[in-house]
């Protein structure tokens, strides 16, 4: 049953990676009070699945908390390196470019 806590975390993580990553893609000069309310609001919505899931996971215990904890930081950790590889490829294809 504890190791539902730990899937369960990277599962929220990886959920708030996607609406980061899906926030960031709408944003546009053309249009800022449209971005800005779509990473406030997305924040926000992604704050209160954390807290929720997070709160969940203590309520069964500390163990489970943490074990939910670890499973949020997992995934986070997997974003950011995803995020960093996919990046440094296209800056390192287009290094030489004129």
């Amino acid at each position: 049953m504890s190791l539902v806590w730990l899937f369960g975390g990277v599962l929220v993580g990886l959920l708030n990676a996607l609406a980061m990553s899906a926030a960031v893609r709408r944003l546009t000069p053309a249009a800022s009070a449209k971005g800005l309310c779509w990473i406030t609001g997305g924040m926000a919505a992604r704050w209160v699945l954390t807290a929720v899931f997070l709160v969940a996971a203590l309520r069964q215990g500390a163990g489970a908390g943490l074990l939910a904890f670890g499973g949020l930081w997992l995934a986070r950790w997997a974003a950011v390196g995803w995020w960093y590889r996919a990046g440094n490829k296209n800056v390192r294809r287009n290094a030489w470019k004129p």
